[in-house]
């Protein structure tokens, strides 16, 4: 994609890129929205079915139908999903409506564009029935992008295991080791499962460190625009990222 189309996109009628957001408690929603939206510790505010701004305290809990942006940026528009593990076939049978519901013509600015399903990678059980789910039913053309969160936390599963089954590596060797062994789980625990539903994710996005000031969630807004059918909204969502890129070297430079 050339600068010039970049360049370009400023000039683009999207007013908005709208995201689904789904995951269980504890999935890492908030620190991948946040970071997105460079809004930490800053709270989200939600739009009105007239598009007006509302105080927080009007969202409902888990209200898939509220919509939320944070005022750091406001090229994204939201909505959030407590996931598949309490509520099961309800929960999934709102959503297949909601994604539904927003696929049938209507301005573009109003249509989903992207649905972000976070995953965390810091429990024992692997990826649960529930959870599969949505890719068993599928979502039309809508693409998912899985994110697997909280892979730091797989890491120190990797790393346990080195440390108890053999005591006669050294510290440097067992760190060497870490990340081909979390690797290999993670692909036993969760890649070799995505393998067998109907509805693949069309890009999976790892995340660790997230709780570390240096992180961010570039990759995940590259892969997002990668997977969108239409170029209009790649080029929108490429452009938010020069744009949050070329802020944040600015405050290096202001330093």
């Amino acid at each position: 994609m050339s600068q010039e189309q970049l360049e370009n996109s400023n000039n683009l009628h999207v007013e908005r890129f709208r995201i689904l957001v789904i995951g269980n408690a504890n999935a890492g929603k908030t620190t991948i929205l946040e970071k997105v939206c460079h809004a930490q510790g800053r709270e989200p505010v939600y739009l009105n079915s007239d598009s007006k701004l509302e105080p927080s305290a009007s969202r409902g809990n888990h209200e898939i139908e509220h919509q939320f942006q944070y005022p750091t940026a406001h090229g994204f528009v939201f909505h959030d999903s407590c996931g598949f593990e309490a509520g099961g076939a309800v929960e999934l049978q709102k959503v297949k409506d909601f994604i539904e519901k927003r696929a049938k013509g209507g301005q573009l600015k109003d249509q989903l564009h992207a649905i972000w399903y976070c995953l965390p990678t810091s429990n024992d059980r692997g990826m649960t029935n529930a959870e599969m789910s949505l890719f068993e039913s599928g979502t039309g053309n809508v693409p998912i992008i899985a994110i697997f969160t909280k892979m730091d936390a797989l890491d120190q599963v990797a790393r346990n295991q080195l440390m108890f089954n053999d005591d006669d590596l050294s510290c440097e060797e067992i760190e060497e080791q870490v990340p081909n062994l979390a690797e290999a789980m993670f692909q036993e625990k969760y890649l070799k499962r995505l393998d067998e539903v109907q509805q693949k994710p069309r890009y999976v996005v790892l995340l660790r460190d997230m709780n570390k000031e240096d992180t961010n969630c570039d990759e995940l807004i590259v892969r997002t625009s990668q997977a969108l059918d239409r170029d209009t909204l790649k080029l929108f969502c490429l452009s938010i990222l020069r744009i949050d890129i070329e802020s944040r070297i600015k405050q290096v430079i202001n330093r």
